[in-house]
């Protein structure tokens, strides 16, 4: 992604998954249809992390925390609408189907430009220029914003090659504070949203609705119900991040999600859920929808986090290392499920989920910085302070005077 840029990361990211769909819908047998499946996969992972870099590139900041929240919208839409087609159709018409998006979006993409940000860091001022004109429709705004592209570059005098000097590791660049910082920040908060259930509640919909409401609604009803309350709650997340500070937004998601599930744990640690009377099946089920709408600000917060913490020096290889061991930790925790759900059974399965979400609450309260309305270059100056630790902030410093400073040292941002 640093080498051959966004838009074309994203181009090849497209490639894999659609030939696994083409692999699914036409496979003759279980193992065609598992190399479908690893491709399709593969492109998922791959594809994350440019995502979330280009659309930090691109975006301002007063819009910037809405369009990196389109993305998981766009993936709640994506989940109602295979489970709806897969409800009604067969397996191999919903393969076809899901085929048409990626084609789509590949076709799309051909047509964007590259992020203004890349181009500059690779000597493409002309073309970081057009593209910055493209996207803000203002010469202006562009003319600034490409000088400030420009100065915060060659402030980065550390990370250039001059004659004599020993060229910079990747293991050298993130010791640096405003590296590892964010690095660290990203990879812990991941962790905990693992465990929170975000995706667990998806990959097992099936299995925790029919807990609570036993034999009544069918497997694809259940799968779909799930899939529609995520879907309703992402876009009010996305329309929240527009107005709404991250950290209070973030917190509250928290907040919700572990008090819903710790006390969805309460209830089936004191009832049996085979005896368990209609009317306390309707406040579990009611509780369980709380946790998924309040787990859903946690399921955005991590890519909000690597398009907007990461440096811009490092921000794609960066953002690829996160979402491998991202993916590689999910991964080991999806299939560890069943067996954990059989030692612990469900009530200590949300037991973990609202322990691990109240602590993505104290991790977010003390360490994550207010980003909202920030340029990305501010953000970046505030991990170079020496305290981690939100509180010991310095002074807001707004947008309005950060064109004015940022030739002058590092600004801080609350």
């Amino acid at each position: 992604m640093d080498t051959a840029g966004r838009k074309k990361a994203l181009l090849i990211s497209i490639i894999p998954i659609i030939c696994g769909w083409c692999c699914i819908a036409a496979a003759q047998s279980h193992i065609v249809l598992l190399v479908g499946r690893i491709l399709a996969g593969t492109a998922v992972g791959l594809m994350a992390a440019p995502v979330q870099v280009y659309i930090a590139e691109i975006a301002t900041p007063s819009l910037r925390g809405a369009l990196i929240g389109a993305p998981f919208f766009s993936y709640s839409i994506g989940i109602l609408f295979i489970y709806g087609l897969g409800h009604s159709l067969h397996w191999r018409i919903v393969a076809w189907c899901a085929l048409i998006l990626p084609v789509i979006a590949f076709i799309c993409i051909i047509f964007i430009p590259e992020t203004p940000t890349w181009l500059v860091r690779h000597l493409h001022a002309a073309k970081a220029s057009k593209a910055l004109k493209y996207l803000r429709g203002d010469d202006e705004k562009a003319r600034r914003e490409l000088s400030q592209l420009v100065l915060r570059m060659e402030r980065e005098k550390s990370f250039i090659v001059t004659p004599g000097k020993k060229k910079r590791t990747f293991w050298d660049r993130i010791q640096k504070k405003s590296v590892m910082k964010p690095l660290v920040i990203i990879n812990l908060f991941n962790f905990l949203q693992i465990l929170s259930g975000v995706y667990l509640v998806i990959f097992y919909a099936v299995d925790i609705i029919r807990e609570f409401v036993g034999e009544d609604v069918s497997p694809g009803m259940a799968a779909i119900i799930t899939a529609a309350v995520r879907l309703v709650f992402t876009l009010i997340y996305c329309f929240l991040l527009r107005y709404t500070n991250r950290r209070i937004m973030s917190i509250v998601s928290g907040l919700g999600s572990g008090i819903a599930a710790t006390t969805i744990a309460i209830i089936l640690l004191s009832i049996d859920s085979s005896t368990m009377s209609d009317a306390m099946r309707t406040i579990c089920a009611l509780l369980l929808v709380i946790y998924i709408g309040c787990n859903t600000g946690y399921m955005i917060l991590p890519g909000i986090m690597v398009g907007e913490l990461l440096p811009a020096k490092i921000r794609g290889q960066l953002a690829g290392y996160i979402f491998c061991l991202f993916n590689l930790v999910l991964f080991a925790v999806a299939k560890a499920y069943p067996l954990i759900r059989e030692d612990l059974k469900t009530s200590g399965l949300f037991l973990i989920f609202g322990i691990s979400s109240l602590l993505g609450v104290v991790l977010i309260y003390c360490v994550l910085p207010e980003t909202k309305g920030k340029s990305l270059g501010a953000i970046e100056d505030y991990f170079m302070e020496n305290s981690w630790f939100w509180w010991n902030r310095k002074p807001i410093v707004d947008e309005i005077n950060q064109d004015r400073r940022i030739s002058r040292g590092a600004i801080s941002i609350s």
